[in-house]
């Protein structure tokens, strides 16, 4: 998309006008997959729906410890028995709604007390020996037995038999088999970003493995005649690569792969050179600065020579001299289009400075590492704030401001709610997109739509938090 009167695009037309010249020159977001054990698949996309091989439970068994019986027993037991009161005082076993004796009460060590279990109506019963089986929970229920009751409410007696409350319906504490899931249901859909839930659930439906989408190799190409390692003792005039290791840290979050080069001269034919080096290999890739107009800046001269550009510059603050574009595989055949690999790879040219690289890479590299494991980007709830001071922004533009956040007088004693004020506190950090501690320091970006220029303190405003580490 070429510079135009108009100006830059916005970010959103700026991104689908990049996947339409990324598909017309023949790339395909398709994710590749591979196979994980369950333990390691936490957080990989799933390549494909996560189906049930057998049910669960896989056979009825117990929800309780107690014993396991017919129920028909218990009811003719208690035919064959007089009601009686629970003990000289006359009191009596509370039961629930549904008959089942519960709450206070009984022996609940599960036997050995002195006052036998009753039901609402005062009634027990004897059941002999041979009449029932001890059970623990999860255990397989008996040939024969469709009830159980559970411990708590089982008083045994000296001859191996047991007195119980009879009113304990049919099927009670027994778990039946697929009440859980069914062989063959859908256990994880695909394309989800798997928690640890889901692995669990998997694992029960009897999964040793998982297909999962392949983690994006994202190769990052810091440039600059005065940048150096991160660890170097920077002299004037010179800077540390803080923001390779920044960027490749969240590719990581986004279960992507990080590929760092070297860093890289302000000298068109390097550049280029490690452009393709790193295509051959990468799912996308990244330059850190040369994308402005500076001397030493040759991203976008560099990227029309080994692929093409499709959009220069971004109404987008911080970060508007980005490039979004393409770099051709070196030595792609059919051989290797066939095996499945694009012929080209996904770039984007990010500026140098960190607020800015960040911005970029959340609007333009997120989304798509997203598409490339076969998901949708991860959407962070925003949160509702209160702005704590009047605030501009320059219109035509989506201005990225960071914010503190800080709990209200109200809101620190209750939840926060827009009608009683009880919003935390929003705090925009001061301008710079070269401030690398305003990252460190705030707690949410403030995305301001282009067509809002001025806030009021007191408006509520929506932020998004910044993206914790991984547990």
């Amino acid at each position: 998309m070429s510079p135009a009167s108009s100006g830059p695009p916005r970010p959103a037309v700026a991104y689908a006008h990049w996947l339409d010249s990324l598909t017309r020159a023949g790339w395909d977001a398709g994710p590749a997959a591979e196979r994980v054990p369950v333990a390691d698949a936490l957080a990989r996309v799933s390549a494909a729906p996560i189906v049930a091989r057998w049910p669960s439970p896989r056979s009825d068994c117990s929800a309780m410890d107690g014993i396991a019986v017919r129920a028909a027993r218990l009811a003719v037991a208690a035919d064959a028995s007089p009601g009686r009161d629970a003990g000289p005082d006359g009191d009596r076993h509370p039961s629930d709604g549904d008959g089942d004796p519960s709450g206070g009460g009984g022996d609940p060590s599960g036997g050995g007390g002195d006052r036998e279990p009753v039901d609402g109506d005062g009634r027990v019963v004897r059941l002999a020996a041979g009449m029932f089986e001890w059970i623990d929970t999860g255990d397989p229920m008996p040939a024969g037995a469709d009830t159980v009751v559970m411990r708590e409410w089982v008083l045994p007696q000296p001859d191996g038999s047991v007195t119980v409350a009879p009113a304990v319906p049919r099927g009670k504490n027994v778990r039946r088999v697929g009440e859980d899931f069914a062989a063959g249901d859908v256990l994880v859909p695909a394309g989800r970003r798997l928690r640890p839930g889901d692995l669990a659930a998997a694992a029960a439906g009897g999964h040793a493995s998982l297909l999962v989408a392949r983690p994006p190799v994202v190769a990052i190409i810091p440039t600059g005649d005065e940048i150096r390692p991160p660890g170097s003792t920077a002299r004037p005039g010179e800077i540390l690569d803080t923001n390779s290791l920044m960027l490749a840290a969240r590719c990581r979050q986004l279960s992507a792969a990080p590929m760092l080069s070297e860093i890289q001269p302000d000298d068109p034919d390097a550049l280029a050179a490690e452009i393709r080096r790193c295509a051959l290999d990468a799912d996308l890739v990244l330059i850190i600065a040369g994308s402005s107009r500076g001397r030493g800046d040759h991203a976008a001269a560099v990227l029309a020579q080994v692929g093409g550009v499709a959009v220069t510059g971004v109404a987008v603050r911080p970060g508007h001299p980005a490039l979004l574009g393409h770099a051709k595989r070196p030595g792609h055949t059919a051989r290797t289009a066939a095996a499945g690999q694009a012929g080209i790879a996904p770039v984007i040219g990010l500026p140098g400075y960190p607020l800015a690289a960040t911005v970029i890479f959340e609007l333009f590299a997120a989304p798509l590492l997203a598409a490339l494991q076969g998901s949708r980007p991860t959407i962070r709830p925003a949160l509702l704030a209160a702005l704590d001071r009047d605030w501009s922004s320059p219109p035509g533009i989506e201005d990225w401001v960071l914010v503190t956040l800080a709990p209200s007088a109200a809101s620190a004693s209750r939840p926060a709610s827009p009608a009683d004020g009880a919003l935390p506190a929003a705090t925009p950090t001061r301008r710079g997109a070269g401030s690398i501690s305003q990252l460190a320091r705030a707690d949410a970006w403030w995305p301001i739509p282009a067509d809002r220029t001025a806030f009021a303190a007191g408006t509520p405003i929506e932020v998004l938090p910044l993206p914790d580490a991984p547990g």
